[in-house]
């Protein structure tokens, strides 16, 4: 059994009621860039960026009529829009291009916000390819802490070792991780592969998966192109803070076996006790046979820290922080920041797992100590009819397992001990630098996408023990 308890706080600051939302097309689902957004009976008015978005700040609470004027368009108005002080108001608005019609009054209801499953949905929709995906909205409800926890909801995929995505039976060498539009590098050093485990939910806005290749997409999947974008310009000033806890009755308080742990652990970081000694023998010196001397040389420089501690597991921690800031300019231009940090801690227990093979008969007890440690921060600047992003995300997971293995091994006829300690750190950086442009009256749009990655896979001084024992010195106490 698994219990969650989560908590969060947001604080937002704004000095005066404001009218926000999104212009689509009817038919298609595309943002419509340059639509003159009129308040009726004032002087205020705005238009729509290069994303379709529009932004009237400063509006003194009552009730407006709002108009959408567009050439090619039906002219929209919508009555009875109610401003609160100190409050945003979204409305969210789809135009037909109907030539000649007006309408007079038309009352919006229903909301096609980017984040919303509804606006996922109808992305889907009007899509040309086929595709799948789950929003920021789905992800928030669920107690997924990774991104490939939370593909595990997406229809057609199955996660393999709980980081690999496999789409439609087809394994991860013939998929494709993209990020906020440019292709994430494998995260293994020995196979096409990227590991969704080490991207924090908390930071992500939606997924999609893309089945079929079109020409904005690369060439070289068969599966799916898992596409992730990391969260936007925020649309208000805010200050957010949430935590939770989780209890599992298989581990939560239950005796945990692991190593020495420290502060810099906790965190996500080791603190250099598992690196080799500086005078350790090259590879090249090990594989050319080192004398006795070296070899003793050698074992002696390895960190003795095969010593098992047995403490209480602890409930799983979850802390994140988020603020975001937008200002909006006189020409209708906006600047927009968002910051967050991500921080997990979790601490499970996977008791009496059985590895029936052939010829062999074990049964496995794992305890896995896990940190993930996120950060976020993403700029973007709209003017006219373009837009300016630079998102950076930066991650890393420390995982220390500890495994005790007792069984048998039919080929050898004995009774096996094994235990294993396995450290596996990593981390991932990536910046990128994007642009969307109008260039026409059509809505014809360039797009452009420049980006940086690092990908960091670190496993130190893995360390495994096995004694065997003989079935015929089972009872025999003079056999150790």
């Amino acid at each position: 059994m698994t219990l969650v308890v989560a908590a969060s706080t947001t604080v937002y600051a704004q000095s005066s009621g404001k009218l926000m939302g999104t212009i689509t097309n009817s038919k298609t689902g595309e943002t419509i860039t340059g639509v003159t957004v009129r308040i009726l009976g004032t002087s205020r008015g705005g238009s729509s960026d290069v994303s379709g978005k529009y932004s009237i700040p400063a509006l003194p609470a009552g009730k407006y009529t709002v108009e959408y004027i567009y050439i090619g368009y039906s002219t929209k108005q919508v009555t009875e829009v109610e401003i609160k002080a100190n409050d945003l108001t979204n409305l969210d608005i789809v135009l037909d291009n109907s030539e000649g019609q007006v309408l007079d009054q038309v009352v919006v209801t229903g909301s096609f916000k980017k984040e919303s499953i509804g606006a996922l949905y109808s992305q889907q929709k009007n899509s040309a390819l086929i595709s799948d995906g789950i929003s920021s909205e789905q992800i928030r409800r669920s107690p997924d802490k990774n991104t490939s926890e939370a593909l595990r909801r997406v229809s057609g995929t199955t996660i393999q070792d709980n980081k690999f995505v496999i789409v439609r039976g087809l394994s991860d060498r013939y998929n494709v991780a993209m990020m906020d539009g440019s292709v994430l590098p494998s995260t293994e050093a020995n196979r096409r592969a990227f590991s969704f485990d080490i991207i924090p939910a908390a930071l992500i806005d939606k997924i999609t998966i893309s089945k079929t290749a079109t020409p904005d997409l690369p060439a070289d999947f068969a599966g799916g192109a898992v596409q992730i974008s990391t969260k936007d310009i925020p649309d208000r000033n805010f200050i957010s803070f949430g935590l939770g806890y989780g209890y599992n009755s298989a581990s939560t308080f239950k005796d945990f076996l692991q190593t020495k742990k420290n502060v810099q652990n906790y965190l996500g970081f080791d603190d250099g006790s598992s690196q080799l000694a500086k005078n350790f023998p090259s590879r090249a010196d090990v594989d050319g046979q080192l004398s006795q001397k070296w070899q003793r040389l050698a074992l002696k420089s390895l960190p003795n820290d095969f010593g098992i501690q047995t403490k209480s597991a602890l409930p799983s921690q979850t802390y994140q922080f988020s603020l975001g800031r937008v200002k909006q300019y006189e020409d209708n231009s906006r600047f927009g920041a968002l910051f967050s940090v991500n921080y997990r801690n979790s601490q499970n227990i996977l008791p009496n797992i059985e590895r029936n093979w052939f010829t062999y008969d074990y049964r496995d007890q794992q305890y896995k100590f896990s940190t993930n440690l996120g950060a976020l921060a993403n700029f973007g600047y709209t003017f006219g009819k373009n837009k300016i992003t630079w998102k950076n995300l930066y991650n890393r997971t420390y995982d220390n397992t500890y495994t005790e293995r007792f069984g048998t091994d039919g080929s050898s006829s004995s009774i096996n001990k094994f235990y294993a300690f396995d450290l596996m750190q990593k981390s991932l950086f990536k910046s990128t630098l994007d642009g969307e442009h109008v260039l026409s009256d059509k809505n014809d749009k360039i797009k452009w996408t420049a980006s940086w990655s690092n990908i960091g896979n670190n496993q130190p001084n893995q360390t495994k023990i096995n004694y065997q024992k003989h079935e015929d010195y089972v009872n025999d106490p003079s056999v150790p």
